[in-house]
């Protein structure tokens, strides 16, 4: 992973790790953990990691489009954990 960006959204620690592909192109990933389980300093913490599905032209746009996929998977309630 060449970067890891952390938000929180609606109860989830949500982190966004990115990569770029050899053909240039930046993938990425949503990862949800309960902050509940964060703030309560447990040794084994769930999750739930989904790669967001498409590649894009920058890491810029990986990101943003990361942070999209992570709030309509929270709005769906469809996070997985």
């Amino acid at each position: 992973m060449d970067t890891n960006w952390f938000v929180e959204l609606d109860g989830y620690g949500v982190s966004v790790p990115t990569q770029r592909e050899p053909t240039g192109r930046w993938i990425s990933w949503v990862r949800f953990e309960r902050m509940s389980d964060i703030k309560e300093m447990k040794t084994h913490i769930p999750g739930m990691r989904r790669r967001v599905p498409t590649d894009f032209p920058s890491q810029e746009k990986a990101i943003e489009a990361a942070y999209e996929y992570a709030r309509g998977l929270v709005k769906a309630a469809d996070v997985g954990i």
